[in-house]
């Protein structure tokens, strides 16, 4: 038997793509009328979980329906799809076929092939006239078919059930849908919620208040030397803490209480644990202190207006974040840098500033070191001891201005001591010859012994302090020479002034002044006022030659002053500080008028006429001892070039007393 000739292979384009797409098309067909029932039984769960009603129930029976319903779902979906046969080509062929309207099942055609030999040429046609009908191919949209099934619709009585429990539930849908999947049941017991307090403590120089430290975490910067203290409450087991990798223990206060402390001077990751967690973390920075800084804002120097007894005057500009504790300045002698420094107290408004500046002005004259060169240095210090320098100024200490020749004299030669404290041959030599001037102690017999026992001191004495106690007898000299029985009347006015003065200042610049402290203070400046004026007409009547001083020149105004005092006392006492400011200006400026007194010619008698003649003649006998005075001066700043001839013992060869 001879076998079919076989047909053509034709090739049809898109044809297999239309095959799969016809596939899909029945397989929907099929497997959504198997989705149905269970769709069906989760829309109704749906239902009631929007109207909360699972919610209600016992734990139990909530657990059972949602058992009862997952498993009559899968039940239902399993034999749904069980039941659905993967669709062929031969069906994918009809399908295509009837989507496309094409009678006599064209597709077959595609397959078969010609029953008896010969054909082929007939059949070829027929294959021919076939392909050209098969252009019009087309799939048609899946049909559900659920109509046949769900003769009453109740799909669509689930659909309006569905929406109108999603208008009951509002905006709670979401919170009754995860109730109704969440049995309520008992919650085991927990354990007490930790609860975490850590804050830092900067140290008490800095001024700054706790800082309290976010348990959710970020950077921190506090002062170096602050202090740490976390608290950790409830929770269970013991927590630990670590610092830049470094752990530090808990201490227990209780079952459920824990405490760490601990003295930050290094920053680093700051982190608390529990359980193998951290439970909070910080990125701690320590900052270290810093030096205050502190500058010269002006040059040092006399002040201005000091007359004979220029006062130094000390500016002072000091910086730091957390206060200057103290500030002095540190002056050391030009010549013998060797030699301890003068240390000036400068005290600063409000305690421990942060920000201030001004002047200390205080009165140097009676140092050693007045008249010659220093270097001046401002220190500053913090709370921990941090110390900040300025830069060095170069400046002449202020001298007080005698005008007695053998004053300046005394004065020269204590200075040479300060300048070469270990010759003190010199020194001797110098003080040999004003023990000789003719008419200097005639009526002096205090100062001449006291020159004579300087003389001997320097001789004799052993140690450092003898050449102090010499430089300290000098100046005690000088200033009985200048203003004597006056000295201690003048001294302890220019102090109460400076009493006075200061507590004005302090209180111009906002710091809390005790007014009782204020009257004393005042009350002072007018009892020395009171004794220093009393002692200068002492002095006059005793000796009316004085060219110092002549008291009838200014009597009328020591009323006036003493006047002042008193009205600037019952200011201060009312409160009205600033007409009691106005009462002591016009009070020192009184003061200082008196300070460097002269007579006035126009206004002298005819007796002050006379005694003026006198004092003339006296400066005219003074001048030739002032000469002599410099060439001693200059003598001593060649002291170092003379020989040893000129040795002479304190008293020496025929020395003997004017």
């Amino acid at each position: 038997m001879n076998p079919r000739p076989a047909s053509p292979a034709v090739r049809l384009p898109g044809l297999r793509r239309r095959r799969a797409l016809a596939r899909a098309a029945l397989l929907v067909e099929r497997v959504w009328p198997a989705l149905w029932p269970p769709l069906g039984v989760l829309g109704a769960f749906l239902c009631a979980a929007l109207l909360g009603l699972p919610a209600a129930l016992p734990p139990l029976l909530h657990l059972l329906l949602l058992i009862a319903t997952g498993l009559a779902s899968a039940g239902l979906l399993v034999h749904g799809l069980w039941q659905v046969a993967w669709p062929n080509r031969t069906e994918a062929d009809r399908r295509l076929e009837q989507d496309s309207g094409l009678p006599h099942r064209p597709l077959a055609v595609l397959q078969d092939r010609p029953s008896l030999a010969g054909a082929e040429a007939l059949w070829a046609a027929h294959v021919a006239q076939t392909v050209a009908q098969l252009g019009r191919l087309r799939v048609g949209l899946p049909r559900a078919g659920l109509a046949v099934r769900d003769q009453r619709a109740l799909r669509g009585l689930l659909v309006v059930a569905l929406a109108a429990c999603l208008v009951i539930a509002g905006n709670e849908a979401p919170s009754r849908l995860l109730r109704a999947l969440q049995p309520a049941w008992a919650p085991p017991p927990s354990p007490p919620a930790t609860e975490l307090q850590a804050w830092i403590t900067p140290p008490a120089y800095t001024g700054l208040a706790p800082v309290f430290l976010n348990n959710q975490g970020g950077p921190v910067s506090v002062p170096a030397g602050s202090h740490l203290t976390v608290n950790v409450t409830g929770g269970n087991g013991e927590p630990s803490l670590t610092l830049a990798g470094v752990p530090r223990a808990f201490q227990a206060l209780d079952a459920n209480s824990f405490q760490a402390d601990a003295e930050l001077t290094a920053g680093g990751r700051l982190a608390v644990r529990r359980g193998g967690r951290d439970i909070a973390g910080w990125n701690l920075t320590v900052v270290a202190d810093a030096a205050p800084v502190v500058v010269w804002p002006s040059p040092p120097g006399p002040a201005r207006g000091g007359g004979r007894m220029p006062p130094t005057r000390l500016p002072w500009q000091v910086s730091h974040d957390y206060g200057v504790t103290s500030l002095t300045a540190e002056l050391r002698l030009r010549d013998r840098p060797d030699a301890p420094a003068l240390v000036v107290p400068i005290p600063l408004p409000g305690g421990s500033p942060k920000s201030a500046r001004g002047a200390r002005v205080q009165d140097l004259t009676a140092h050693p070191w007045a008249g010659l060169a220093v270097t001046g240095q401002l220190v500053a210090r913090d709370a921990p001891g941090l110390t900040g320098t300025s830069a060095e100024e170069s400046f002449v200490l202020p001298e007080r201005l005698f005008q007695n020749p053998v004053a300046r004299a005394l004065m020269e030669i204590r200075r040479q001591l300060t300048l070469k404290p270990d010759d003190r041959l010199t020194p001797m030599q110098e003080i040999d010859r004003l023990s000789a001037l003719p008419g200097v102690w005639d009526n002096d017999t205090g100062g001449f012994l006291n020159l004579r026992g300087i003389a001997a001191l320097l001789d004799r004495g052993t140690g450092a302090a003898v050449v102090d106690e010499a430089q300290a007898r000098l100046w005690e000299l000088a200033i009985h020479l200048e203003e004597g029985a006056t000295d201690r009347t003048a001294r302890t006015l220019e102090q109460a002034r400076q009493a006075v003065r200061e507590a004005l200042d302090a209180q111009q610049r906002g710091e809390k002044i005790d007014p009782a402290e204020l009257d004393r203070r005042m009350k002072e400046v007018q009892e020395a006022l009171e004794n220093h004026l009393q002692a200068l007409t002492e002095q006059a009547r005793r000796n009316p030659d004085d060219q110092l001083f002549d008291p009838d020149a200014h009597r009328r105004d020591t009323g006036d002053m003493q006047r002042l005092a008193e009205q600037m006392r019952e200011a201060a006492r009312a409160g009205q500080m600033d007409a009691a400011r106005d009462k002591f200006a016009e009070l020192e400026k009184m003061l200082d008028e008196l300070k460097n007194a002269r007579p006035d010619r126009g206004r002298m008698t005819e007796r002050e006429r006379q005694r003026a003649e006198q004092r003339q003649r006296g400066q005219q006998q003074m001048n030739a001892l002032q000469d002599l005075v410099q060439r001693l001066g200059t003598l001593l700043d060649h002291a170092e070039s003379r020989g040893n001839a000129d040795t002479a013992a304190p008293f020496g060869p025929g020395l003997r007393r004017p």
